[in-house]
C-alpha cells in the first residue's frame, strides 16, 4: 500500500499519502499498512493512533479516489453479518433490484465475527459511493468516522439519522404485541417465548410479548423461555430439551422468527403433541415458505423487501442530492398473517 494515494476530501484537490498518515500517527509506513491489512502484530494503542490519524486527515482508500477521479460513483456496498436464511435473501434481492433500476452496482460484504474496527476499515476501504449497513455493533465513533469522509450511509433496523446518515426499521415491538394479542384472543394464557440472538430485534420483540402479557394480567413463565438463536435446528433441540423435563405443555409458543417456529412445531410433533389442536405456534417475519410448511404458519409479516427497497432509495437520494444531505428515519409497520398453526384454546 506504500504507493497508494488518497483524496483528502470528497471534493477537494489536496492529496494525502500514506506517509502523511504515518507522520501524523508517529509510526512507520509499514505500521499503517499493517493496520489496514488487520495484521495481528500491531498493538491496540498503535492501531488507535493510526485510526485517529486517518480520521483527522480524512484518509480515503485508493479505490474511492479512483472512483471519484473517473466519476464512476455507481457502486454501493451492502454490509451485513450473514447471508444465511430467508431474511437476508429477501432483503438482498430487494436492494439489488433497486440498484438495477437506478443504474447502480451492488457489492456485498459479509463480516460475521469482525470487530467494529475491522468493519469500519472494511467500509472505508471498499471504495463504494454509499453504504447500506446492517451491523448493530457499528455505532458511535465509528459512524462519525465514516461520516467524516462523506460516505452516505443508511442503517437497516436502526432508528438514527444525521448528515448523510439515515435509518430504516420495522416496529418489531408492535408486531410482537399483535402476535401475542392474537393468541390471547384465542383463549391462550400460558404462552411461552422462543428468543433469537441477543440483539435489538429480539429485544424489541420480547418487549412486545411482555407488554401484552402484562396488559392482560397473564403470568410470564420463565420456564417457558428458551433461546433458539434464529435457527430451526437449535430451536428444535432447545424445545426438545425443555419438553424432556416433563413440563406441562404450554397453551402456545410465540417464536421470534419463522425458522424457530418450524423447529418448535417439529419438537412438539415428535412427542405426539399436535399443532394446532394441542398447542398453538406463531412465528415472525413471514418467510417465503411459511405458507407451505407442513402446518402453514401463522406469523407476523415483517416488510423485509420494503425495508430493502426503502433503504436503497434513501441512499440514492443522499447520493444524488446536491442540497439536502440531511438523513431521515423511516419506520415500517408489520401485519398479522393468519394461517393454520394457531387454534382456539382447549380446556386443560
Amino acid at each position: 500500500m506504500a504507493g497508494d494515494r488518497y483524496n483528502k476530501t470528497l471534493g477537494g484537490n489536496n492529496m494525502v499519502t500514506i506517509k502523511d498518515v504515518a507522520r501524523e500517527a508517529g509510526v512507520a509506513i509499514s505500521t499503517v499498512s499493517n493496520v489496514f491489512n488487520n495484521a495481528d502484530i500491531v498493538s491496540e494503542d498503535t492501531k488507535q493512533k493510526v485510526l485517529e490519524a486517518v480520521e483527522k486527515l480524512h484518509y480515503i482508500p485508493n479505490m474511492n479516489a479512483k472512483l471519484l477521479k473517473s466519476n464512476r460513483k455507481n457502486t454501493i456496498g451492502l454490509f451485513v453479518t450473514s447471508l444465511q436464511g430467508d431474511f437476508y435473501k429477501v432483503l438482498t434481492q430487494a436492494i439489488h433490484l433497486q440498484c438495477k433500476l437506478n443504474d447502480y452496482l451492488l457489492n456485498i460484504y459479509v463480516s460475521n465475527d469482525n470487530s467494529p474496527d475491522e468493519i469500519y476499515r472494511m467500509i472505508i476501504a471498499s471504495g463504494v459511493a454509499g453504504a447500506i449497513i446492517y451491523h448493530e455493533d457499528l455505532t458511535g465513533d465509528y459512524v462519525k468516522r465514516i461520516a467524516t469522509v462523506n460516505i452516505p450511509m443508511v442503517f437497516i433496523d436502526r432508528n438514527c439519522k444525521g448528515k448523510n446518515i439515515s435509518g430504516v426499521f420495522v416496529d418489531d415491538k408492535l408486531g410482537a404485541s399483535m402476535a401475542v394479542d392474537h393468541l390471547i384472543k384465542l383463549g391462550h394464557k400460558r404462552i411461552g417465548y422462543m428468543h433469537g440472538n441477543e440483539s435489538g430485534d429480539d429485544e424489541h420483540r420480547y418487549a412486545g410479548y411482555v407488554e401484552m402479557m402484562e396488559k392482560n394480567n397473564l403470568p410470564i413463565d420463565k420456564e417457558l423461555e428458551v433461546r433458539g438463536y434464529y435457527e430451526e435446528s437449535l430451536a428444535y433441540s432447545e424445545m426438545r430439551s425443555l419438553l424432556s423435563k416433563g413440563i406441562d405443555i404450554p397453551d402456545a409458543m410465540f417464536c421470534a422468527n419463522d425458522e424457530m417456529a418450524w423447529g418448535v412445531i417439529q419438537a412438539f410433533q415428535d412427542i405426539g403433541v399436535r399443532v394446532p389442536e394441542d398447542v398453538s405456534v406463531i412465528g415472525y417475519d413471514d418467510s417465503t415458505i411459511s405458507p407451505y410448511y407442513g402446518v402453514p404458519l401463522t406469523t407476523v409479516h415483517s416488510p423485509i423487501a420494503e425495508m430493502g427497497s426503502v433503504s436503497a432509495n434513501e441512499l440514492f437520494r443522499l447520493l444524488k442530492s446536491d442540497d439536502d444531505k440531511n438523513g431521515t428515519v423511516t419506520k415500517l409497520s408489520p401485519k398479522m398473517v393468519y394461517r393454520s398453526s394457531c387454534g382456539r384454546a382447549k380446556e386443560r
